[in-house]
């Protein structure tokens, strides 16, 4: 677990899949345009369960790290910062993916989380990159990615089918400091 200000970022455990299932029914629309479609199913309390058993093996097999952030005063879960398909050897990699509870937008809450959960991914895994990409037209995104010290690198056209229909999206890229410091004469 980590700790930030206003949040516990955790891995949930299968006793709190209520808490994901509660979190994806409060933002099911706020988070359609920015996803792919979703079945029904998808919103059931059985799915949430299943998610947060998958998201338990692949973090035990170093596969991913899905945590999610829990507001200290209430217990819900407020965010979500998603750190998937993990790449070892010379490329030491993954993707980063965020959300945050419409109710806490604009309150930099999400960059609180990240920049906590970034921190934590580079110094556990020893990873030199993360990457993240956001829609084209998505500035809110954008301005967090930069604030965190993300770099754009470009964009990718047709990247992701979301909500049915294939968008672009801007590639951003964060190396670790950790490994540029080494890197320096």
């Amino acid at each position: 677990m980590l700790a930030t200000p206003r949040t516990t970022l955790t891995v949930l455990r299968p006793d709190q899949a209520g808490l994901l299932h509660a979190y994806t029914l409060r933002n099911r629309e706020h988070l359609a345009p920015w996803e792919p479609r979703r079945d029904e199913d998808h919103y059931t309390a059985h799915a949430a369960a299943e998610r947060v058993a998958l998201q338990a093996k692949m973090f035990e097999n170093r596969l991913a790290l899905h945590l999610a952030a829990l507001d200290r005063l209430s217990g819900e879960m407020v965010a979500a910062c998603s750190f998937t398909n993990f790449v070892f050897g010379p490329f030491q990699a993954c993707h980063l993916g965020f959300s945050v509870d419409v109710r806490r937008q604009g309150d930099s809450l999400m960059f609180e989380v990240a920049q906590a959960a970034v921190s934590h991914v580079f110094a556990t895994y020893d990873l030199h990159r993360i990457m993240a990409n956001h829609m084209v037209g998505n500035e809110r995104s954008a301005r967090l990615l930069a604030r965190l010290g993300f770099a754009r690198e470009g964009v990718a056209r047709s990247y992701l089918k979301i909500n049915g229909r294939w968008e672009d999206h801007v590639l951003n890229s964060l190396l670790n400091p950790a490994h540029l410091a080494a890197e320096s004469p």
